[in-house]
């Protein structure tokens, strides 16, 4: 019956740690034993052999002694016999402890005996001695004494030789149980390591391959073989995960044939709708290849579909304006996709073409780009119609300036009282119809100029132009307005700043149209402050106030033609909203910038740069 996999591997681990702790008890055994036999031999054996060999040497000290005092020689010899008396009853009871063999307690038993009457005789000759009697002494030594004397010794030598056979017969003992110990530590180890052997390839082939199988089937079917199965070999955990495992194969295996007629639908479908865009349309990849283009991007460059599929953008679009939107699109980080003249201009079997670019991102699910979708849209009949609007507007304003001249001169003559005098009433009537002509002037002006701006028939001069003489020239006009309204002007100029190649007039109108604007809507006590920089290249002008400020929906919409600003506190009719747009075709006919930050109440800054010598490129288009 199959288990699960934790129980088989608990099971393995399991023997093999039992195998391991029954060794390791067995060698703790053996090596027990063996230290048990070693302490037994130095108990007994050793300590009966040390005393015999003293007891040997304290008798041979006593014999000595003995001698001396029948030579009568020293007299005190008779201490040292009793010293080493002392000494040998204390091996001698040494002896008696440690032996612990039978034929040891008999001999044991005999030293003691024979020792007691080698005592007593030697005390006899010890009296002898004291009397004087030094030969009969001497000769009682060696007929009696001398014979006690041997026969103890011969006791000493033979406790001495049972006790060394003894330790001999324990060392035998002793290398032969720490044999067994090592021979069977050995055998012991070695069938642990042969079952771990056995017990790791078991683990390599129920649990270790099993999972390199169905980790290698698992990648197979992640590329796209979703035909495969895993074999079920077993019932454990990972027998049940193969089995999983194969009915979420079988399951995306139906899905994708159940969708894949839907996915070839949805990309007809796509297709279909780009090709219906009249507009051309261009999709690429993140390395600049084109994946598709609809077929007005291919009659523009001359291509087909199919040859283009796949291939570099630059190898198909050879218009290296369109190439660095795209290239600045497919790159990292949030790139400007515009271009800077706003609509690129093709031509085309004989006719041009006015096509407004518009670069969109293509993000995953996990947000990394995917790709680039470049629109290019067709704008040339509102270019049409704006060249005939500004020319429409050029002639209007061509013929109107006319009879506005001659209104205005009847008007004067009638102000000046040449035809008459004017009572109170007719001179008020006279006065605001002289606004009104001044008021049409303006606006004649104003759209006579924009039209020849937005048409290019403008003339400039350009000049070097110093930046301080030019914002001085062009504000002292201005000075008697900001003093009678109570405005401070302030101008901030360095007076080292590079020389401007421009037009001095149309530079000159920009500068009182954006201060006269500053001047306003700014009331009295406020500041104005006209400030001019060299950056990057380029002049930057700024004319600050503290007037009452721009909403923000006001402020994306200023520099579009017709659009006017008013306050609630307006009670005269103003422009008709054409000085910014007017201004902003200025410096960007410079190929500059025009901006303006602003916040209800906090006044506002308007700014222009506008692109020094070698940095400027002068667009008539």
């Amino acid at each position: 019956m199959d288990t699960s996999l934790r129980v088989k591997i608990v099971w393995t681990f399991s023997i093999l740690v039992i195998l391991s702790l029954g060794g390791s008890f067995w060698a703790i055994y053996n090596f027990y034993a063996m230290g048990t036999t070693v302490a037994t031999i130095l108990r007994e054996n050793y300590q009966s052999v040390l005393a015999a060999e003293n007891m040997v040497k304290a008798l041979e000290r006593q014999d000595n002694a003995l001698l001396a005092q029948s030579e009568g020689e020293d007299v005190t010899m008779a201490g040292d016999f009793d010293d080493n008396k002392s000494a040998f009853f204390t091996w001698q009871n040494q002896a008696e402890q440690g032996g612990t063999l039978p034929a040891s307690q008999i001999i044991l038993d005999s030293i003691r005996t024979a020792y007691q009457s080698y005592i007593t005789f030697a005390d006899s000759m010890i009296a002898r001695s004291h009397q004087g009697a030094f030969t009969e002494a001497r000769q009682y030594y060696y007929e009696v004494v001398r014979y006690h004397s041997d026969q103890l010794r011969e006791l000493c030598f033979q406790l001495f030789q049972i006790n060394q056979t003894a330790l001999v017969r324990a060392e035998a003992r002793t290398h032969s149980i720490a044999s067994q110990t090592a021979y069977g530590t050995m055998v012991v180890s070695l069938v642990i390591l042969a079952l771990s052997i056995v017990a790791t390839a078991w683990l390599i082939k129920v649990v270790i391959k099993p999972a390199e199988e169905l980790t290698e089937t698992v990648k197979r079917i992640g590329k796209g073989k979703l035909d495969l199965k895993i074999d079920v070999l077993s019932n454990d955990e990972i027998g049940q995960l193969s089995r999983e495992f194969n009915k979420m194969t079988e399951r995306l295996r139906r899905f994708e044939q159940m969708n894949i007629d839907q996915i070839i639908a949805e990309k007809r479908k796509s297709e279909a709708i780009v090709e219906s865009i009249s507009d051309g349309l261009v999709v690429t990849d993140t390395q600049m290849r084109i994946i598709h283009i609809n077929q007005a991007i291919a009659d523009l460059f001359g291509c087909t579909e199919v040859e283009a599929v796949m291939q570099p953008v630059a190898s198909i679009i050879r218009d290296e304006r369109v190439i660095v939107l795209i290239r600045d699109a497919s790159g990292p980080g949030d790139r400007t996709t515009e271009p800077k003249e706003g609509l690129l201009q093709f031509t085309t079997n004989a006719r041009q073409l006015f096509l407004r670019p518009k670069v969109t991102r293509i993000y995953d699910s996990e947000g990394v780009l995917y790709g680039v979708v470049t629109l290019l849209q067709d704008v040339t009949q509102f270019k049409e119609l704006d060249r005939m609007k500004s020319d429409f507007i050029a002639t209007v304003s061509h013929e109107f300036r006319t009879p506005v001249t001659s209104i205005n001169m009847s008007v004067d003559i009638l102000n000046q009282g040449i035809l008459g005098s004017l009572n109170e009433r007719q001179k008020e009537l006279i006065d605001s119809a002289k606004e009104d002509c001044q008021r049409l002037t303006k606006l004649a002006r104003e759209l006579l100029q924009l039209s020849k701006l937005e048409s290019g028939k403008l003339q400039i001069r350009n000049e070097e132009l110093d930046m301080r003489s030019l914002v001085e020239s062009s504000v002292r006009p201005l000075q008697l307005q900001f003093q009678e309204k109570a405005v401070f002007l302030t101008l901030d100029i360095p007076a080292a700043l590079p020389l401007l190649v421009a037009d001095e007039q149309q530079i000159t109108w920009v500068l009182t149209n954006l201060v006269t604007n500053a001047l306003k809507y700014t009331d009295a006590g406020g500041k104005v402050t006209l400030r001019v920089r060299a950056e990057d290249h380029s002049l930057r002008v700024d004319i600050v106030d503290t007037g009452q400020g721009i909403s923000p929906e006001n402020l994306e919409k200023i520099f579009d033609k017709f659009v006017q600003v008013k306050q609630s506190s307006d009670t005269t009719p103003g422009s008709v909203g054409l000085g910014l747009a007017i201004a902003k075709e200025i410096v960007e006919l410079y190929g500059g910038k025009i901006w303006a930050m602003s916040s209800p109440g906090q006044g506002s800054t308007f700014s222009f740069l506008l692109p020094l010598p070698q940095m400027q490129s002068i667009s008539r288009s």
